[in-house]
């Protein structure tokens, strides 16, 4: 099974079936956390299922533009409140999501990451 389709059926069983139902997971993710990299790390699991059994990612998942800004902005809101001292969605624009304009607003892509499991 390849990586997209993993991604599909995680977000099926989280009952992630549509772009409002993104939102609010992703949004979740954000309240339920104090702190940046554990908001990273849910944010990669989203997409990665495989996450727990992940030893290194090569390469970055990318997102399509709308997905992107909306990640960017929660990440910017997110850290003027718990990192006020560090630049607002720095550690996103570092080690999140690439931006691709080739995909879909909402869609995410892993043809540019190497999984090596564990």
């Amino acid at each position: 099974m390849t990586l997209e389709n993993k991604c599909r059926l995680h977000w099926k069983r989280l009952g992630i079936t549509n772009t409002q139902a993104l939102k609010a997971y992703i949004q979740s993710i954000f309240t339920k956390h104090d702190h940046q990299k554990f908001v990273m790390a849910d944010l990669y699991k989203l997409v990665l299922p495989d996450w727990n059994n992940i030893q290194k990612v090569e390469g970055y998942p990318e997102a399509g533009r709308e997905l992107s800004i909306f990640i960017s902005k929660q990440f910017m809101q997110f850290d003027r409140q718990h990192h006020p001292d560090c630049m607002a969605g720095g550690a996103w624009m570092n080690t999140g999501f690439s931006v691709s304009g080739n995909l879909g607003p909402w869609q995410i892509s892993l043809k540019n990451c190497r999984i090596i499991m564990n």
